[in-house]
């Protein structure tokens, strides 16, 4: 010990001292001796250490490179400067000193190297060539070294292992220092980084060098050695947690799949690193390796049956994945997340946890209130992928107290599939019909079954079911390929001919199809066919109301009347406001029982066309007719459409005649034959056609002012709508379970308002609306809080600006920290996009008006 204190110290101050180039070259051979291993293990006869004996630093080399080899590096980069370099010279400074970094103890040099380039308050030589010298030392050879040492099992006395589960200060430090060097880098260099410093270059070396340390690993655990793989999987969780997930995975993954599918041992060193990895990074490596593995049996190799004995990764995927996450693209990690559950029997019991806990979440109306349409799709789909791995045997097996596994989920799904009927959302009404029926199948396939008429070739029908049966093995991956690519190219060669010969045969059948095709047929012109019916057209109000009347005794009249009801309303005959409301009346209650041709169709334009012509009294009628009794929802909601599509029509103005251009020449175009034409005629149309004229009047007529029809009557459309809402009738209870009904009347009043945007009226409009939808802000249904946003949205539109800053003031204040909440809180994205543009609508309006011209 003394005398390697003693050389550690003379080389120390003969590197500090050294001034000319022999000094140099003397202590770093020296040095170079002591730290590059191959200078003393591999021969010493012919090697010139200035009078040090080479057995006698070889006998105490380690002690020397424990102790002083971080002073080594950190004298030898002290001295880096134009004067000491110029004295090396390049050959000398390749030679002598690049070898002590690249071939030296890896750690002690990264050490020197990181405090040199980041401790740096300038960018002078020093700084410059431990850059150089970094850009040599970060590649996955190095690298693995690194990694290698810190993974390597010392012996105790007695020739036992001694592995600990913390690692110590030096691996704790280099494990915040490799992660990090990109940015820190970055930071450094600016528009000067290297570019194998990108992390696009950098990371995949970390993961070529993971892959190598994996490799000696497996190859001393097939000897009978020990290793510690904790400064590896610590390193792992860190570039996951740092965000470089992706970079890491696409190049580690394709290798190990290839391994743990033949291979034991590369199982277990995968799971050591995966599994392994610290609490606060588990979940930054567990779903990249979930969501990027192609099958759920090689999860399986991944992680093993790690999920019964750590809580943290059971919680993860059993809980937080399942019921508190959603993803973009959620078949691969969903059917990796079900299949790993399922596909050994240690875990099944998780399957079942799982499978309750998620159909307990979907069935609850609370929890369908509060959570977004995104997520609760999320949880359909994982719980469609669990009942499609339920085996008979589980399902009688398992029991919950006095009820069997069957009995409890049909207990849990009876009301969930009620709240998922009564929803807003047309998209949920489908999802609780097609879990409900899939599970009764699936539970009770020989008991009663619940039938839907659901649309087979709807996309959401298509996802859903998708989810339902695990992916088979997809077989080996691109790099298996290429392992087996010989193979391969041979199975090839022997197939060409069979193939060629199919070619033909698809070629000689497609000529044949060609030439006994029905497409060379050509069809008959039946366009001006017209179908012969016994009954004439209606010419008047009255006979069309009488043919739609009669509908269940002659049901060809009631259909033609229902077609020509339209067009005779627009025809504004003398006592059609006396009949208006008779007629409105007869077409609202008209149902279609011979399944008539463009029914609904013909039905709502007949009774817009009522409500544009006679506005005030149809008006009346309709919204008096909202609130009374024994009428349907889609009855109500036919009301709404009518209404808003009328207002949209009565604020617009008349649509005049087109102009055209060409109408003061038509007469000129009138055949010498006919009985109009005359010789004025003929010279006119000659003249015109010779006549060039350089000025030209104008090319449409001027606008002509007319007055908005809406204006007289937008409050028998708007005020008697908001009138009884809040109470409850019976068969109608808008702010209960009548929700969908509710969210249309609110969509219909922002129509409304909309339409009378300009008119006197409206800031009276705005005002009361903005009252209405002031209570049903905290709504649980996300459509109605939607709706209520809409409405809000267009009173910011509607109201002129000076209103919204005077009169509605402290309103507009309120609404504006609101929205903001609800921006911030709200788990409806749709209500989150709406509040957003509520903001910026409302902030454009007030920058206008407090805008001073220039």
């Amino acid at each position: 010990m003394e005398n390697s204190r003693l050389v550690g110290k003379e080389i120390i101050n003969g590197l500090q001292t050294s001034a000319s180039r022999e000094d140099i070259i003397k202590w770093l051979t020296i040095v170079r001796a002591v730290l590059v291993p191959k200078i003393l293990e591999f021969g010493t006869e012919r090697l010139n250490l200035y009078g040090y004996d080479p057995a006698r630093l070889l006998s105490f080399r380690q002690e020397l490179i424990s102790d002083y080899a971080i002073k080594f590096y950190d004298r030898i980069i002290s001295k880096f400067s134009i004067e000491w370099l110029s004295l090396l010279t390049s050959d000398g400074f390749h030679t002598l000193v690049l070898p002590l970094f690249l071939e030296g103890p890896v750690k002690d040099s990264l050490f020197a190297l990181n405090k040199a380039t980041f401790g740096a308050t300038s960018k002078d030589v020093k700084f410059n060539k431990c850059v150089l010298i970094l850009e040599q030392f970060m590649v996955h050879e190095r690298l693995a070294q690194l990694l290698i040492d810190l993974s390597t099992v010392s012996m105790d006395d007695q020739g036992a292992s001694k592995s600990s589960q913390v690692l110590d200060v030096e691996a704790v430090i280099l494990s915040q220092i490799l992660p990090s060097f990109p940015e820190n880098i970055a930071n450094r260099l600016q528009r000067e980084n290297s570019a194998q410093f990108l992390p696009q270059n950098y990371i995949p070396e970390i993961a070529l060098a993971i892959l190598d340390t994996l490799q000696w690993a497996h190859d001393l655990l097939a000897s009978g050695h020990d290793v510690s793989l904790l400064f590896v999987s610590t390193l792992t969780g860190k570039l996951c947690l740092t965000g470089y997930a992706d970079l890491l995975l696409d190049t580690l993954l394709p290798h190990l799949c290839v391994r743990v599918r033949t291979d034991f041992i590369w199982c277990r060193l995968c799971q050591r690193v995966f599994a392994g990895v610290p609490d606060r990074s588990l979940e930054a490596v567990v779903v990249p390796v979930l969501k990027k593995v192609s099958w759920y049996g090689l999860v399986d190799k991944f992680l093993g049956d790690c999920i019964l004995h750590n809580t943290g990764i059971k919680m993860l995927i059993c809980t937080k994945m399942l019921l508190y996450r959603s993803y973009a693209k959620p078949k691969t990690i969903l059917h990796n997340i079900i299949g790993y559950l399922a596909s050994f029997h240690t875990r099944r019991h998780l399957l079942i946890e799982v499978c309750k806990n998620l159909l307990g979440v979907w069935g609850d109306s609370s929890s369908m209130k509060r959570i977004s349409a995104e997520q609760h799709l999320y949880i359909s789909k994982a719980l469609m992928a669990c009942l499609g791995v339920m085996t008979e045997e589980e399902r009688k097996k398992h029991h919950d107290g006095k009820y069997s596994f069957s009995e409890h989920l049909l207990h849990l799904l009876m009301p969930g599939v009620q709240a998922h009927l009564e929803s807003s959302d047309p998209s949920m009404r489908m999802v609780g019909m097609i879990i409900a029926k899939i599970l009764t199948q699936i539970v009770e396939p020989k008991g009663p079954q619940l039938e839907f008429e659901l649309d087979m070739t709807d996309p959401l029908v298509i996802d859903l079911l998708s989810y339902k049966d695990l992916p088979s093995d997809p077989g080996p991956s691109e790099a298996e390929k290429q392992l087996f690519s010989a193979t391969r190219s041979f199975a090839v060669l022997n197939l060409s001919s069979g193939a060629q010969l199919d070619h033909t045969l698809s070629l000689t059948c497609g000529v044949a199809y060609k030439y006994f095709s029905d497409d060379d047929l050509e069809p008959y012109d039946m366009s001006n066919d017209k179908t012969v019916t016994k009954h004439a057209p209606p010419k008047y109000v009255r006979e069309c109301m009488e043919g739609l009347i009669c509908s269940s005794e002659e049901p060809d009249r009631t259909e033609l009347c229902l077609q020509h009801a339209e067009k005779l309303i627009k025809q504004k005959s003398s006592g059609l406001e006396e009949i208006a409301v008779e007629f409105t009346q007869i077409l609202l209650h008209l149902e279609d029982t011979h399944s008539f041709e463009n029914f609904l169709i013909n039905r709502f334009s007949a009774l817009v066309a009522l409500a544009v012509h006679c506005p005030e009294k149809v008006a009346k009628y309709l919204t008096g007719l909202f609130y009374e009794r024994n009428y349907s929802i889609r009855q109500r909601m036919d009301i709404l459409e009518v209404l808003a599509n009328a207002a949209q029509r009565l604020s617009e103005p008349d649509k005049p005649e087109k102009y055209d251009e060409t109408k003061e020449s038509k007469i000129l175009d009138v055949s010498p034959n006919s009985e109009a034409s005359n010789w004025r005629e003929i010279v006119q149309r000659r003249i015109e056609s010779n006549t060039r004229r350089f000025v030209h009047g104008p090319s449409r007529p001027q606008p002509v002012p007319t007055a908005n029809r809406f204006n007289q009557v937008a409050g028998h459309f708007f005020y008697p709508l908001m009138n009884k809402a809040d109470r409850n009738r019976s068969g109608l209870d808008l702010l209960g379970q009548d929700s969908a009904l509710l969210f249309r009347l609110l969509y219909t009043l922002a129509i409304i308002l909309y339409s009378a945007i300009n008119l006197p009226c409206a800031p009276h409009m705005c005002q009361n609306l903005l009252d209405f939808t002031w209570s049903l802000r905290m709504h649980t249904d996300s459509s109605v809080r939607q709706a209520v946003l809409i409405c809000t949205t267009t009173i910011f539109l509607v109201a002129p600006t000076h209103v919204l800053m005077t009169d509605l003031q402290s309103e507009i204040t309120d609404t504006k920290e609101w929205l903001e909440e609800v921006l911030q809180h709200d788990p409806d994205k749709e209500c989150q996009k709406l509040s957003a543009q509520g903001l910026m609508l409302l902030s454009d309006q007030i920058k206008k008006e407090v805008t001073i011209p220039p």
